[in-house]
């Protein structure tokens, strides 16, 4: 009698599961500690049996391990973000600059595949990073890691143009025929020959002798990039003191 009262039990458990969570009336194999909670890991909407409005945003297996510091994708995810030095340019998580778009707010709004081609076609001033395909599942999942738990800090994007009309003019002509930048002052620069120097002063990823750029290193770097680095690619640039400051300012914050 009481393994029949438990059969009956467990119908009953199943029978409300299916009707507050529509999600394992297809997939039936998920884990049962999670089955009332399927969004927490995955996004989309639970309550409806149609696809196209329960998978919408939806988060696929292959990235669900963000929630799981520990896991190896998540791991590696976490180490792409700081060697391409993402958060010199957006905010992710708590920390970051606000020279492009919000990831914590872009998340929420765009699915996993805008992301991707945003990472794989990037808007203009953004760096193509040719990340390979295992590299930008990892980068998605330390993405999300940041992004979607509760607390991450989401501040709306705002750009502010500052009236700088000199160090703009002074970039795009000693500086834009090879380099690219986005900075408070907008997208400067046409070129992708060398490399791109948006957020020189926030953990950039090319760090000239261990030390981040600042005004002083930069000023030096001007003057004869090969005293600082003996095999510095970039020449000598003339530069009048003034010329030379509206460049720093322009690029150091």
């Amino acid at each position: 009698m009481a393994a029949r009262t438990l059969i009956i039990l467990l119908l009953s458990c199943n029978f409300l599961y299916a009707g507050d969570n529509k999600c394992i009336s297809c997939h039936e194999n998920m884990c049962i500690e999670k089955q009332d909670n399927c969004k927490l890991c995955h996004r989309g909407d639970s309550t409806t049996s149609r696809k196209d409005i329960s998978h919408y945003k939806l988060i696929k297996g292959k990235y669900a391990s963000y929630t799981d510091e520990s896991s190896p994708k998540t791991q590696k995810g976490i180490k792409i973000i700081k060697n391409a030095a993402c958060t010199r340019c957006h905010n992710i998580g708590k920390s970051g600059a606000f020279l492009a778009s919000d990831l914590n707010s872009a998340v929420k709004r765009l699915t996993t595949d805008e992301i991707i081609k945003s990472i794989k076609e990037p808007v203009v001033n953004m760096p193509l990073f040719q990340f390979n395909d295992t590299d930008i599942e990892a980068l998605i999942t330390g993405i999300y890691y940041y992004t979607i738990p509760e607390g991450s800090k989401s501040i709306t994007q705002v750009v502010h143009f500052q009236d700088n009309a000199t160090g703009n003019d002074m970039f795009q002509k000693k500086c834009g025929i090879c380099h690219k930048a986005l900075t408070n002052a907008g997208a400067l620069g046409t070129s992708e020959d060398a490399p791109n120097l948006s957020g020189l002063s926030k953990v950039y990823p090319d760090y000239l002798n261990g030390k981040h750029w600042n005004k002083g290193l930069l000023d030096k770097w001007l003057i004869n990039p090969r005293s600082l680095k003996k095999n510095a690619v970039m020449p000598i640039i003339e530069l009048t003191d003034k010329e030379k400051k509206a460049v720093i300012d322009i690029l150091i914050e």
